[in-house]
């Protein structure tokens, strides 16, 4: 069994101009939700090759975006975590919204949920040491157990009762703890790589962000 974990961030676009697709939801219908996307996010200023992940969702792959649309989804989290007091690159205490989407044997199996971000990381890094009954990656989560070394994900018997979405594929999903343990040191290579992105921009672009990487991927602020 294939296991990774793929890093993706959460873009959602808005503009009154466009008219949303008329019907939902979006990974059901991925045509019409993708092309209103793809127009809301150029009228956001983002270049024509700012592709999803996946047809009709708005998670993108952070090895996949390019610097400039990078540059576009730095200044867009700096409105986002706007407060009152209006700081600007100051106000930045979170990790970028999305988080990991679970792919076992190239297929997509379990998306980021609501409120889930990159520092979801941690997390998944917790199970590997044991630390399963408070794993939380936003809402709904499933309930993670571990029996003779395999992590069991189960998503029928969840404190949240609500729906996963797009759908789980499995109702439970048992892997390798050694599997997942591979999964997670290759997908933090990736974030270091993303890190450095971060870093090159945030100089290049004489952005003045305090650790930027620490705080967008990590939710690090100190």
């Amino acid at each position: 069994m294939k296991i990774e974990l793929i890093p993706v961030i959460e873009v959602l676009n808005a503009d009154q101009n466009i008219e949303l697709p008329a019907f939902g939801p979006s990974w059901k219908y991925k045509d019409e939700w993708a092309g209103y996307y793809h127009l809301t996010n150029i009228c956001a200023g983002f270049s024509n090759m700012f592709k999803p992940y996946s047809k009709g969702l708005s998670l993108y792959k952070i090895d996949e975006i390019s610097d400039i649309d990078l540059l576009c989804v730095i200044k867009k989290e700096i409105d986002i975590q706007q407060t009152d007091d209006y700081k600007g690159v100051k106000d930045l205490e979170c990790s970028f919204s999305g988080g990991y989407i679970l792919n076992i044997d190239d297929k997509a199996v379990y998306y980021p949920q609501c409120c889930g971000s990159l520092s979801d990381i941690k997390e998944w890094e917790n199970l590997i040491m044991g630390i399963t009954e408070s794993f939380y990656i936003g809402h709904p989560f499933p309930r993670v157990t571990e029996v003779n070394n395999k992590i069991r994900f189960d998503f029928v018997d969840i404190e949240v009762k609500e729906k996963f979405v797009p759908p789980v594929l499995y109702n439970i999903i048992d892997l390798e703890k050694s599997d997942l343990e591979f999964a997670i040191i290759e997908v933090n290579k990736v974030l270091e790589i993303f890190a450095s992105r971060l870093r090159l921009i945030n100089q290049t672009e004489k952005l003045n962000i305090t650790n930027i990487d620490k705080v967008l991927i990590w939710g690090e602020n100190e």
